[in-house]
């Protein structure tokens, strides 16, 4: 991502680099909104220039971000919008569900005055339901967590989804902290071959913690004193999912909920065996997780370049962010 402008005679060319098809890390919005500010501000004929490989999705996100710091743009659905009208004939400007979370999640910023700090939080379990429809609805599901800054990644656990169940839970087998920016991705793993991408998403630790497009729920029976969060996420929510138009893998009404609880600063993280009292099924650690580009996706259109979602599946969970209640766990 780079935003260029002339100072002086000189090409100014700062850079806010991240990775195509994903969100920006938090640090990155702020320092690029200021500097964009700051050189239309110093004179009315400067223009500032910004793009990315296609000038579509990250480019979007940070504009949008630009149109919500400047006042332009009073919420993030309306800066998405506009965007959207302005950059592409059939209005489809930011389309990858991460990248309008993490709109939403500066619109939430700047909305509440509220001071960005990374917050130490752990995944405990996931849960889907409906479970996938793949193979008749038994099959073996693979969870990866990986953290943005240190950059590292973790076998989240696994589970043997059987015909008829009403949903798929996973479990995680060791209370790894993350801090800012996390990606978890769900694989498929058929017997005797290699495994299979199915969704994945983005999502921040701090605003989890501050409600933002969460909940905070009562904490389970072994860990009575550590604040829970439960981070809800529909199918068009999820990246790679909301592509699932016809609903042959999603149902319409298919979910993700995250369970993260977080832990006092005083604390000390360690690896541990997966813990009793949520009735989870079948958790194991992976210890074959080599997730790369290579993966193969199962009866989805990887090239999101041509993400063509329509805004209209777009939820942006506004509500959660004025109706916070306590929910019990499922």
């Amino acid at each position: 991502m780079i935003g260029a402008g002339v100072l002086s005679g000189a090409l100014v060319v700062p850079e806010y680099a991240f990775n195509d098809h994903t969100p920006p890390n938090m640090e990155l919005i702020q320092p690029f909104c200021e500097d964009v500010h700051n050189w239309l501000s110093a004179d009315s004929r400067n223009v500032a220039v910004v793009h990315c490989k296609a000038g579509k999705g990250r480019t979007g996100t940070m504009v949008c971000c630009y149109l919500l710091y400047s006042g332009q743009k009073a919420t993030a659905d309306e800066a998405l919008q506009f965007y959207g009208t302005k950059r592409a004939h059939d209005e489809k400007g930011v389309t990858i569900p991460s990248q309008r979370r993490y709109v939403e999640y500066y619109a939430a910023l700047l909305r509440s005055r509220l001071q960005y700090a990374p917050t130490k939080l752990y995944i405990r379990e996931l849960v889907m339901s409906p479970p996938p429809m793949l193979n008749g609805g038994q099959c073996s599901l693979e969870l990866t967590v990986t953290h943005a800054a240190p950059a590292f990644k973790v076998g989240g656990g696994g589970v043997e989804c059987r015909r008829g169940a009403n949903s798929a839970r996973v479990v995680l087998g060791a209370c790894t902290p993350l801090r800012g920016d996390v990606r978890v991705d769900l694989h498929h793993k058929p017997k005797m071959m290699r495994k299979e991408k199915l969704f994945h998403f983005w999502f921040n630790t701090f605003f989890v913690a501050a409600g933002v497009g969460a909940v905070r729920i009562p904490p389970p029976s072994d860990s009575p004193n550590q604040e829970t969060f439960k981070l809800t996420l529909n199918k068009w929510q999820l990246d790679d999912a909301h592509k699932d138009k016809q609903h042959k893998i999603y149902s319409p009404d298919f979910k993700v909920e995250v369970i993260v609880q977080k832990q006092p600063d005083s604390s000390t993280f360690s690896v541990a065996a997966p813990r009793a009292g949520w009735s989870a099924s079948s958790a194991s650690l992976s210890d074959n997780d080599n997730d790369n580009d290579n993966d193969s996706d199962v009866e989805q259109d990887q090239n999101q370049d041509q993400d063509n979602e329509p805004d209209g599946h777009w939820d942006s969970g506004k509500y959660r962010y004025t109706d916070i209640k306590n929910n019990s766990c499922v």
